[in-house]
């Protein structure tokens, strides 16, 4: 039987223009891999009333990648990785992709895949919730990764008026 590998895929919309999106999001992941931890955070409150989250620090890689998948239009993905640090959580491989979505803001796409740990009852919990829970994950990160694009492109705005 050929190993289950869960798929993820997460959108936001940022208010920073393409053309310095893609600058501002390397920057985002530089400085996350030079603090060596992120908190990933897992929301478990979206799932059990009285929850307030479970947070786990994660170790996040990335690099880019030539991204062919819109024709006419070369770009660079981001290919990210990130571990826990422990077999409770799988580690997790994902693709942010940038487009524009109209002159003042670009569409993140995030895409996801890990493989659920602990074999046949880890794709039931997955299949029960552990996918809701990567959603609500990653959902938290490309949130995060918007904000840090937003918050850049404000920042440089406010520079210029000056």
């Amino acid at each position: 039987m050929a190993p289950y590998i869960s798929r993820v895929v997460v959108e936001r919309v940022a208010q920073c223009p393409f053309s310095v999106a893609h600058d501002y999001a390397e920057d985002f992941f530089r400085d996350a891999e030079r603090e060596v931890e992120v908190n990933a955070r897992v929301p478990l409150r979206d799932f059990v009333v009285g929850f307030g989250g479970v947070r786990r620090p994660v170790k996040l890689v990335f690099g880019l990648h030539p991204d062919d998948t819109e024709a006419g239009r070369m770009h660079d993905a981001m290919l990210l990785e990130w571990r826990a640090g422990t077999r409770l959580f799988p580690q997790f491989h994902g693709t942010l992709r940038l487009r524009i979505e109209t002159v003042d803001s670009t569409r993140l796409t995030l895409e996801g895949a890990y493989r659920p740990p602990f074999g046949l009852p880890g794709r039931a919990f997955d299949m029960l919730l552990g996918r809701r829970i990567a959603h609500a994950t990653m959902t938290d990160l490309i949130d995060r990764i918007a904000r840090g694009l937003e918050r850049r492109e404000d920042d440089y705005r406010a520079s210029m008026a000056k």
